[in-house]
């Protein structure tokens, strides 16, 4: 059994957008499934869920086919998991945070997957070196309700500042991570707020530098990059193909940790097979040194997130502690 891949087009992702919210009270069927759905994110930071593709999900999981869906930002992801059209997925912690505050019970959190792999880059010559220099400044996130939105929107507030959408001075500017160099070279953005590898892909080609004093504040929180979690249904329906979702999880944890340079062949081959194009391997492993796979969550680091999002104005409600910590059985 070959895992089974399919690609979310634009439009289907802006339907389950809209069936998420209609359907918040009740979601996706809740019997025995007869695959596992599976989503994840085109990035270097969801690294064990590229490898696992290829060995772990190959052959299925607990008899089940694992079908792979492709999505461009974790709010995308989120929607499809709360439409009942995904049973489980890898995805940021910010995304995640906003679904346990506005449908709360609908996920669970199976396991942590990496750590960090998100910097602040600026254009050179911006004179941008610390979170007060993006006064009055634009800066690139990946989408308005993501790990890397609700991560700048802390250090703002750190910072004494707000975004612009909260009456301050910071203009936050959605753009996908492909758009980020056209972005720099037009004059779009000052800054960008990125996972990896897209802004040490920026840094690589000379249209950005790193701002360490900000990816010093931002490695000491450790918050999550990615995060492996699953609709409550399908778990409480499927607890064999959810105990073996975890644990070929954690064995693509361990390989990602061991092999960063496996993490980004794989990387390179999906992105060619979808773009056309792939990212220089070295670029890849640089991003890759400043992250860590790893199912342990560090204590804080989600409560910071939910900190953000109560900033931001995103919570619809609060989050229990208990949501907040792995539960994979």
């Amino acid at each position: 059994m070959r895992a089974r891949r399919l690609i979310a087009s634009a439009l289907a992702v802006a339907m389950l957008a809209v069936a998420a919210l209609a359907t918040a009270g009740c979601g996706g069927g809740g019997g025995p499934a007869d695959a596992v759905r599976v989503g994840l994110i085109l990035n270097v930071t969801h690294g064990p869920a590229l490898i696992a593709l290829k060995r772990e999900f190959a052959d299925g999981l607990a008899g089940l086919p694992v079908e792979e869906q492709v999505f461009a930002t974790g709010p995308e992801e989120v929607s499809a998991l709360l439409s009942g059209s995904l049973d489980a997925g890898y995805l940021g912690p910010g995304p995640y945070v906003l679904a346990e505050g506005r449908a709360p019970g609908r996920l669970r959190l199976l396991a942590g997957v990496v750590t960090g792999g998100q910097s602040l880059v600026a254009r050179p010559g911006s004179g941008i070196r610390t979170v007060g220099d993006l006064e009055g400044r634009r800066v690139a996130v990946p989408a308005h309700g993501n790990t890397q939105d609700l991560t700048m929107r802390l250090l703002l507030d750190r910072a004494g500042l707000r975004a612009e959408d909260q009456g301050g001075v910071v203009d936050l500017v959605p753009v996908k991570n492909a758009a980020l160099p056209e972005a720099f070279r037009q004059g779009v953005v000052d800054a960008a707020l990125a996972p990896a590898p897209y802004g040490e892909r920026l840094v690589a080609e000379g249209a950005a530098v790193h701002v360490p004093a900000v990816d010093r504040i931002i490695n000491a929180w450790r918050i999550p990059a990615t995060m492996l979690v699953a609709t409550e249904k399908f778990a409480r329906a499927n607890p064999e193909a959810t105990r073996a979702l975890v644990d070929a999880n954690a064995v693509a944890v361990r390989r990602a940790e061991v092999s960063k340079a496996a993490v980004a062949r794989r990387f390179n081959a999906l992105l060619s097979e979808s773009t056309g194009k792939e990212i220089d391997e070295a670029v890849l492993l640089a991003s890759l040194r400043d992250m860590e796979a790893s199912t342990v969550i560090a204590p804080g680091s989600m409560r910071k997130m939910v900190e953000a999002a109560d900033l931001a104005g995103y919570s619809g409600g609060p989050v229990p502690a208990a949501a907040l910590v792995p539960r994979p059985g």
